[in-house]
């Protein structure tokens, strides 16, 4: 996959210490929906995010 090319030179060490540190806060609201905050992203995080919701 093209959207991961830059993540094939990383170990995997480095990619879960990443993802680690990423900080989902789950907000409900009134209607029933839920909103999510994403905090602390690095430039692997936000590769592999994008690539899981198809942002391009």
């Amino acid at each position: 996959m093209k959207k991961f090319d830059e993540l094939k030179h990383k170990s995997t060490k480095f990619i879960k210490k990443s993802l680690l540190n990423l900080t989902v806060t789950v907000d409900y609201m009134k209607s029933g929906s839920k909103n999510f905050i994403y905090a602390n992203f690095d430039p692997m995080n936000t590769l592999i995010l994008r690539g899981k919701q198809g942002i391009t």
